[in-house]
């Protein structure tokens, strides 16, 4: 429940309104005046608002902060800035940048202005104690509150206040005996709600007549500090020191007290107007107590120079703090671990550990033992970040240091894209080498670099480093197994399937319990093996076996690509449906895609276009080449069923240059056989001669052609010699360059004349909804597309068109017609 907005009905009335007109609206007023419960009030019930406070560091800090908060479902490659506002405009809430005041840069107002230009929905409430230098924000002043004359009754807003606040501390007034006592502190408060609040809390506990006011907000925090005990001023004092706020289990630990005691400190705090206790048990304050605390922190400081004061007791007390919290060991934890809804507590102490050189090591464990619980709640981002505290403070105990590195590498692929993660792996070959171990970390390491070259469809590289591990003398049965399962993939990937079943037994026979996960891996990818070769009945057994058995083991990720294979070979429902942002870019791409393959087979061609093209766009900008590639083809076939011939050949050529550089062949064959399909009535020996690569890259391979929902493989013209298309089982270059002259994405000598012969046609559709004012979320939902891939399609209009707004371009669109 909010705290009353006494006397201010008509500035929320219209603070709301122009939210709705205006979009941008900003409270303006002293420090102390109830600008921040104004807005509070003001959005509350709309949406899922963004609290997020102005701080020195800026722009840069604001959009951060406000991602956080949000959590949108963002990619590799995504500017910050476009995820922002991509994020604000699907929203339905309001982004508050709650407490602007002269220190805060001037940039800012930039940024409002520059944020209501690039959205067509989203709102911002600004609350400053200065004037905006906005051109687009509705300014709206808040003044103190209306106090009653001297001869009026003593009613109204600021009475009101008053005597709330004053009950609510444990008062007891009468206001007809106390009518001068409360004007007089009325008065002094000068109708500034905090004062009255303050005033008013230090009357329950000394009584109305033995107040003294004190003549600013700095003053009457420190009337009402004094007030309460030695423990609670310096639980006060703790808790301000840090930026973030804080649980009660945090306080007990900076009081050196159970939690019982803890709990009473902080109700005493409540009751004086010092903190605020939220719902989740987490405790803040407002920027006026905060800065008064933190200036008796630094002066408790310098008198009690040698132990380091509250600043010191306080980072202690916190690293304490997670380091009974966190699971014991380095690959414990659950995604329901308690401590997750506290994780911005969990990075103060990792980082205050890691700022000290007599902790950095336990900075190094924290980070590490949060990882498991991280990573299964598919939380890679905060992973991240926590590792990156103590790599960058310096070297730690070597075997820890080196996992750190490798984690953050895996991290990194997931979260920046996938070679992102190589950066990290390098930091991991400095203290292997300093190892006992060395070797094995070494092998390790270079096992998580051959699964990135995968990823990234850099198949020979891959191939190369897992076959290094698996001819070394390293006897590490775990990265063995997990470079012998690395290279069948590469061997399934690139259409040497005897190769792949001859790996199979190394990966799958006797795994110790850690090692399962890897076995049944492999078991999926013998279900691919003899789905290539035409053995279905065989490859449906298999993925149903695999993902019982994952599932048996708690194993969900390996579970749920071996439901991606049975889905994609029995048509029937899925048994596993996470919701797809949760899920790591190399699983989630392959589910999304087999989302529209589905809507493919029940004939929905042009919803299941617009799914795969946004899987397309996602796994560029994540470099995972082998899903871009697979992306293509079933946007080509997509488009064969929507009628849309021109594009679908595009988007097949396009697959065919891909697959051919990884290499993957069958694929290649794949898309092959579209190319065959569109050119069937216009150039028919082309065709033919398409097709008939085609049959020569699956017979090289021994593989069938494997049935693709919606594309009709009757229209498939009857082969003919490919000639020096193809040789040795691969494409060459010359026939990779006969494909790629099909790869042309513009609408050419058919198309309209003018904007439309710039754009292509997805792009001229796109700017044609802009124009008549629909957001990307409406013109996403009307083109069956995503948000996201109508904000790319945006961002190449404006670079072609040279525009850089939206309300440019609608009135370009308009000029043009």
């Amino acid at each position: 429940m909010l705290p009353p907005c006494l006397g201010r009905r008509e500035v929320l009335a219209q603070v709301r309104s122009d939210l709705v007109t205006h979009r941008v609206a900003a409270l303006v007023g002293s420090p102390g005046v109830g600008k921040t419960l104004i807005a509070r009030h003001a959005v509350w019930g709309a949406g899922t608002s963004v609290w997020v406070p102005v701080t020195p560091a800026g722009v840069t800090q604001i959009v951060a902060d406000a991602i956080a908060i949000l959590a949108p479902d963002t990619a590799p490659g995504d500017s910050e800035l476009m995820t922002l506002k991509r994020a604000l405009d699907e929203g339905e809430g309001v982004l508050v940048l709650d407490g602007m005041d002269e220190t805060s840069p001037l940039e800012i107002a930039e940024f409002v202005d520059e944020l209501h230009a690039m959205t067509t929905t989203a709102r911002i409430l600004v609350t400053s104690t200065l004037p905006m230098a906005s051109r687009v924000a509705s300014t709206l002043r808040v003044d103190p509150l209306p106090l009653p004359g001297p001869d009026a009754p003593l009613d109204g807003p600021a009475v009101d206040l008053f005597v709330g606040k004053l009950i609510g501390a444990g008062g007891d007034l009468d206001l007809q005996r106390h009518d001068a006592g409360v004007r007089r502190l009325l008065q002094a408060s000068a109708g500034v709600p905090l004062l009255i609040e303050q005033f008013a809390v230090q009357a329950a506990l000394a009584g109305i007549d033995s107040v003294t006011p004190a003549d600013s907000l700095s003053g009457a925090v420190a009337a009402s500090y004094a007030l309460v005990d030695e423990t609670s001023q310096r639980a006060l004092r703790r808790m301000a020191v840090l930026d973030v706020a804080v649980g009660v289990d945090v306080v007990a630990h900076m009081i050196g007290q159970p939690r019982a005691v803890a709990i009473g400190v902080i109700a005493r705090l409540e009751r004086h107007g010092l903190v605020t206790l939220h719902e989740d048990e987490r405790v803040s304050m407002l920027a006026t107590v905060r800065s008064f605390a933190r200036e008796q922190a630094r002066e408790q400081a310098r008198e009690q120079a040698p132990d380091g004061g509250d600043a010191e007791a306080s980072a202690v007390a916190l690293i304490r703090w997670a380091d009974e919290t966190l699971p014991a060991g380095d690959s414990d934890g659950s995604s329901d671990e308690p401590w997750l809804g506290q994780l911005e507590v969990i990075h103060a102490a990792v980082a205050a550990a890691c700022a000290r050189p007599d902790s950095l090591d336990l900075g190094y464990h924290l980070a590490n033992r949060a990882f498991s619980a991280l990573y299964v709640a598919m939380r890679p981002e905060d992973a991240l970040a926590l590792f990156e505290l103590p790599l960058g403070a310096g070297p730690g105990p070597v075997t820890t240091w080196c996992q750190v590195a490798r984690r953050a590498g895996i991290c990194a692929s997931e979260v920046r894209g996938t070679f992102e993660g190589l950066r990290f792996l390098d930091l991991a070959e400095e203290p292997a080498r300093r190892a006992d171990d060395g070797g094995v970390q070494l092998a390790r390491t270079l096992s998580i670099r051959a699964e990135i070259h995968l990823d990234g469809g850099q198949l020979d590289k891959a191939r190369e480093q897992a076959t290094s591990i698996l001819n070394s003398d390293v006897a590490d049965s775990y990265v063995r197994r997990q470079a012998a399962r690395t290279l069948m993939d590469v061997a399934v990937s690139q259409g040497c399937l005897a190769e792949g079943e001859s790996i199979a037994p190394r990966i799958i026979e006797g795994p110790p319990p850690e090692e399962r996960w890897l076995a049944i891996a492999a078991r999926i990818l013998i279900g691919y093996l003899a789905w290539e070769q035409g053995r279905e009945l065989e490859a449906i057994a298999i993925a149903r076996g695999a993902r019982a058995e994952a599932l048996a083991l708690a194993e969900d990720r390996i579970a749920l690509l071996a439901d991606i294979l049975h889905r994609r070979l029995t048509g029937e429902a899925a048994a596993l449906t996470p919701e797809p942002e949760s899920l790591p870019w190399a699983i989630r791409l392959g589910y999304q895609l087999q989302g529209a393959r589905e809507m493919l087979a029940a004939g929905d061609p042009v919803r299941a276009a617009g799914l795969a093209a946004d899987v397309v766009m996602l796994a560029d900008s994540a470099r995972l080449e082998r899903d871009g590639v697979e992306a293509r083809i079933v946007l080509g076939d997509a488009l064969l069923g929507a009628g849309d011939e021109a594009q679908a050949r595009s988007s097949y050529a396009a697959a065919v240059r891909r697959a051919a550089a990884c290499p993957m062949p069958l694929r290649v064959a794949d898309a092959l056989d579209g190319l065959a399909v569109t050119l069937a009535e216009s150039a028919r020996p082309r065709a033919e001669r398409f097709a008939g690569a085609a049959v020569a890259l699956r017979g090289h391979a021994g593989a069938a052609r494997r049935p693709r929902p919606g594309f009709d493989e009757t229209r498939i013209p009857a082969p003919r010699s490919p000639g020096d298309w193809v040789a040795s089982g691969v494409m060459t270059a010359k026939g990779v360059s006969e494909a790629g002259r099909l790869e042309d994405g513009s609408l050419g000598e058919d198309g309209p004349a003018g904007l439309a012969a710039t754009l292509t046609k997805a792009q001229f559709a796109v700017a044609e909804l802009v124009a008549k004012g629909l957001s990307s979320k409406e013109i996403a939902e009307r083109l069956y597309l995503s948000p996201r891939t109508v904000d790319n399609h945006l961002a190449q209009i404006f670079r072609r068109l040279d525009v850089s707004s939206r309300a440019k371009l609608a009135a370009l669109m308009a000029d043009h017609a």
